[in-house]
C-alpha cells in the first residue's frame, strides 16, 4: 500500500511548462512571497503611518526637542495596536493567493485547478475541514487543561463584535497560507519529485515563515513543520485545497478568537474565552508562543499525520 500514491490533483500539476530543482521552486516560492509582502505594504504602511501621527501630539514633542520622547510615544503605540491593523493585515493576505495564481496561470501555464481550487463539493469538503481544526486544536487545549498547564480564566461579560471580522479575516489568511505552500510549492514539487519531498519541503518553508514571530523556539519550529506535513497530507488525501485551508483557519481562530491564546506568537483581536498558560509547564503549553510551542501540539499533530497517511484517497481523486 503506497500511503501517498498519485492522484488527479498531483497530475494537474505537471501542465506546467518548466520542471525546476528543489531549490528553485523554494526560491521562487520565496520570491512569490516577498512580493506579495511589498504589495501588501503598500496599503499597510500608510495606514500605520496615519493612524500614528493622529495618536502622537507633534506639536508638544516639538516645543520639547527630545527625540526620545517621540521614539518612546511610537513604541507605546506599536505595543497596543487597534483591533482594526491585525484584520487589515489578515485580509491583505489575499495578495499572496492572488501572486500565486497570476504566476501559475500565466508563466507556468498551469490550470488553476493544480492549485488544488477543484472538486465537486468545495463547501462540503470546506466544513469538513473547519470542523476537523476546530476539533484539532481543542483537543490539544484539553491536554493543557488535563495536565494543569493551562487553566480558564473570568471573561467580561459580552462580546466585541469584532470576533465576527476575524472569523472571516481568518478565512483569507488560511487559504492565502495554504495556496503559496500546498497549492504551489507541494505541488511544483510533486510534479518531479517523490511525494516525501513535496511535503517535506514545503513544511520546512512553510515553518521558516515564522521565523520572526515573537516566541519562536525549536519546539515551536517543530510543530509548525508538523502543522505542515498534516495539511499537506490532508490535501494529498482530499485532493483540493478548500479541507486544508478551511482547516488552517480553524485552527487559528480557535486558538486566538475563541480561547484566548497566542496565534504563533501573536495576539490577534478579542476571544470569547481567556485561557492562561502556566510558567512551569510552558513544555506542554507552549508559553509565550501559544500552544503550537509545546508538546500537547506536537502530541495532537504527530497522531493526525499517522491516521491519515492511513486514509485512503478520497475515491472522486484516484487514479486509477
Amino acid at each position: 500500500m503506497k500511503l501517498l500514491p498519485e492522484t488527479k490533483l498531483t497530475q494537474s500539476a505537471k501542465a506546467s511548462r518548466w520542471r525546476h530543482f528543489w531549490l528553485i521552486d523554494l526560491l521562487i516560492a520565496m520570491l512569490l512571497f516577498l512580493i506579495a509582502q511589498q504589495i501588501e505594504s503598500l496599503i499597510l504602511i500608510p495606514a500605520v503611518v496615519v493612524w500614528m501621527m493622529s495618536g502622537i501630539e507633534i506639536s508638544a514633542l516639538k516645543e520639547s526637542g527630545d527625540m526620545s520622547q517621540l521614539f518612546s510615544a511610537v513604541s507605546d503605540l506599536m505595543a497596543h495596536q487597534p483591533d482594526w491593523m491585525a484584520l487589515l493585515q489578515l485580509v491583505l493576505t489575499v495578495v499572496v493567493i492572488v501572486v500565486c495564481i497570476v504566476y501559475c496561470t500565466k508563466l507556468e501555464r498551469r490550470p488553476l485547478t493544480s492549485l488544488g481550487f477543484r472538486g465537486k463539493n468545495p463547501v462540503g469538503e470546506y466544513l469538513i475541514g473547519y470542523v476537523l481544526g476546530v476539533l484539532l486544536f481543542t483537543l490539544a487545549w484539553a491536554i493543557c487543561l488535563a495536565t494543569g498547564t493551562a487553566k480558564l480564566e473570568p471573561m467580561p461579560s459580552g462580546l466585541p463584535w469584532t470576533i465576527v471580522l476575524f472569523l472571516f479575516a481568518f478565512l483569507i489568511q488560511g487559504l492565502s497560507e495554504e495556496t503559496l505552500c500546498r497549492g504551489f510549492l507541494m505541488q511544483t514539487l510533486s510534479a518531479r519529485y517523490a511525494p516525501i519531498v513535496a511535503v517535506a519541503v514545503n513544511a520546512v518553508f512553510f515553518a521558516a515563515l515564522h521565523f520572526a514571530n515573537a516566541g519562536l523556539t525549536l519546539l515551536a519550529f517543530c510543530n509548525l513543520f508538523l502543522f505542515g506535513v498534516f495539511a499537506s497530507v490532508y490535501m494529498w488525501k482530499r485532493g483540493s485545497i478548500w479541507g486544508v485551508a478551511a482547516l488552517h483557519s480553524a485552527w487559528n481562530f480557535t486558538q486566538g478568537n475563541l480561547l484566548g491564546i497566542r496565534v504563533s506568537g501573536n495576539v490577534l483581536g478579542p476571544s470569547v474565552l481567556s485561557t492562561s498558560l502556566t510558567e512551569n509547564g510552558a513544555w506542554i503549553n507552549g508559553g509565550a508562543f501559544g500552544l503550537e510551542g509545546g508538546l500537547a501540539v506536537t502530541i495532537v499533530l504527530s497522531l493526525g499525520i499517522v491516521l491519515m497517511l492511513f486514509l485512503p484517497v478520497r475515491k472522486s481523486e484516484a487514479v486509477h
